[in-house]
C-alpha cells in the first residue's frame, strides 16, 4: 500500500467538500434566518467524513518507515500545528460570538434561546481549523506511539 492511497485522497477531498458545505449553510451573523438549521446535516456528514479520513491517515502513517529522529520531528511539528490551529479556532469562535452579540444566554444575542448548534454557529464546529486540529492530533498521537516503540 502506498503512502497516499486512493481512499486517503478521496476522503481528504470529501472532508474539504463537507467543510465547504458547512460553511455555505452557516448563516452570517448579519443575516436574519428563520428557515431552520439545514446546515446540521452537513455538520453530521462532516463528522463522519472526518472520522473516515482520520482512520485513513492512521493507516497511511502505519506504512511509513521513519527513524526515531523523524518521529520526534513529526511530534514537534504536529504539536506546533495543533497549538496554532487551536489558538486560531478559539479566536474564530470568540469573534463569531462577538458578532452575534453574545452567547445564547445573552438576551441581546442574535442566537438568544437557541442551542449552541444552530444556523449561525455550524461553522464553529466544522471548519478548516478543526480539520487541521484533527489531522495534527492524529499525527501527534501516532508519532508518540512510534517514538516510544522505537
Amino acid at each position: 500500500m502506498k503512502l497516499f492511497s486512493k481512499r486517503l485522497i478521496i476522503s481528504f477531498l470529501v472532508c474539504l467538500f463537507m467543510v465547504y458545505l458547512t460553511e455555505l449553510f452557516t448563516m452570517e451573523p448579519n443575516v436574519i434566518s428563520g428557515n431552520g438549521n439545514l446546515g446540521i446535516v452537513f455538520v453530521i456528514l462532516s463528522i463522519l467524513s472526518f472520522f473516515f479520513f482520520g482512520r485513513e491517515v492512521w493507516k497511511a502513517l502505519a506504512n511509513t518507515g521513519c527513524s526515531k529522529r523523524k518521529w520526534l520531528l513529526m511530534i514537534i511539528s504536529s504539536l506546533f500545528i495543533l497549538g496554532l490551529s487551536a489558538f486560531l479556532e478559539v479566536t474564530y469562535v470568540m469573534n463569531v460570538i462577538k458578532q452575534l452579540g453574545g452567547p445564547p444566554s445573552n438576551i441581546n444575542s442574535k442566537i438568544y434561546r437557541y442551542n449552541w448548534l444552530n444556523q449561525y454557529t455550524n461553522a464553529l464546529y466544522v471548519n478548516t481549523y478543526t480539520f487541521f486540529i484533527l489531522i495534527s492530533s492524529i499525527i501527534f498521537a501516532y508519532s508518540i506511539k512510534q517514538f516510544i516503540q522505537k
